[in-house]
């Protein structure tokens, strides 16, 4: 197993001006000048320039009274369960589709994260999941309001690879059979932490509850990048509800002139500031770098009264991780590095 180390975060520097076009340069001001009441987003360059490169993601918020150390510490095995599984695949050559995939099956069988088993419960009590996957060609699959799909991320790819559409709402238990997705009965992603979880916020007041959701983004030897975003929700959000995880350019987003992001937090932020897209905007458009067009997207993101977490790998470049929320779920693999923090 690979060895957990502490994290360090490093404060963002200053980038020299370049010229832009009025459009351009009115996004990066709109960036830089953020009130100095949000909260603050902290970010690090992470792995190589080139080569195989996998980063995850498993949440970012407060930490409760749920965050013990042993949940910690069951967190940070989960997460390099995922990161072996992941870069399994880049080490043999694999595509980055497959890698993230791979690390995401981990974590949706991890009770630990709002996905897949463990997923956050529905007013209703009950289970109300979605994911999506993204490549840098563009193509792009999602699904929302899953019930039974054991592995969410693997209906979207169902819905990318079999379909010629983007995005499905509730496919039934036929479609899920013929695109060859693994089911579970509804009861099987519900345990006891999610319901006591959810008796709590009807009881105490319905506050974001944030806990879990998860992502992963690699880049191949080839060069090639992709994103998988998957999640449960907000633990009593109503049916119904859709959050910013299987959104193209919310929560998820691959653009192989860019970048590929996943991101964690309150969803309706996300998706008010269609955060993925805006990211990658601020590094073709605006001439940032990765590094502080995930610190300015934050910022936007919290301009929009939320929070979170955003992980990054570039076609070419270092990786990404940059959060504005009291902590983030992560870790990071390449040639001869690897961390997790939780």
């Amino acid at each position: 197993m690979a060895q957990t180390t502490e994290t360090r975060i490093t404060e963002a520097q200053p980038t020299t001006p370049q010229p832009l076009s009025a459009q351009s340069a009115a996004l990066q001001a709109g960036a830089t000048h953020a009130s100095p009441r949000l909260p603050q987003a902290t970010s690090e360059l992470v792995g190589p320039e080139d080569g195989p490169l996998l980063l995850i993601h498993g949440g970012a918020g407060d930490r409760g009274p749920n965050s013990t150390a042993a949940r910690r510490e069951q967190v940070a095995t989960d997460l390099e369960r995922a990161l072996d599984a992941g870069y399994a695949v880049l080490d043999a050559g694999g595509a980055a589709e497959d890698a993230v995939c791979a690390a995401i099956h981990i974590m949706e069988d991890a009770p630990e994260f709002n996905a897949g088993r463990g997923a956050a419960l529905t007013s209703d009590g009950n289970v109300q999941m979605d994911a999506c996957l993204m490549t840098g060609d563009g193509e792009v699959g999602a699904v929302a309001g899953l019930t039974t799909a054991r592995h969410p991320i693997d209906a979207a790819r169902a819905v990318k690879h079999r379909t010629r559409h983007v995005l499905f709402a509730a496919p039934n238990d036929k479609e899920l059979t013929d695109w060859g997705v693994a089911m579970e009965d509804p009861s099987y992603f519900v345990t006891e932490q999610r319901k006591a979880s959810l008796a709590d916020a009807q009881a105490n007041g319905d506050a974001w509850e944030k806990h879990g959701t998860i992502g992963a983004v690699a880049r191949d030897a080839g060069g090639n990048i992709a994103a998988a975003t998957s999640t449960g929700g907000i633990t009593n959000q109503m049916t119904g509800r859709v959050g910013d995880s299987p959104l193209p350019g919310c929560g998820n987003y691959a653009n192989a002139d860019t970048i590929a992001v996943s991101g964690t937090g309150i969803g309706e932020a996300f998706v008010r500031a269609v955060a993925g897209r805006q990211l990658s905007d601020r590094i073709e458009y605006a001439g940032q770098p990765p590094k502080d067009a995930a610190e300015s997207t934050l910022d936007d993101i919290a301009r929009h009264r939320g929070d979170g977490g955003i992980i990054v790998v570039p076609a070419r470049g270092q990786g990404v991780i940059a959060f504005n929320s009291e902590m983030m779920n992560f870790g990071y693999r390449c040639a001869g590095s690897t961390r997790v923090n939780s």
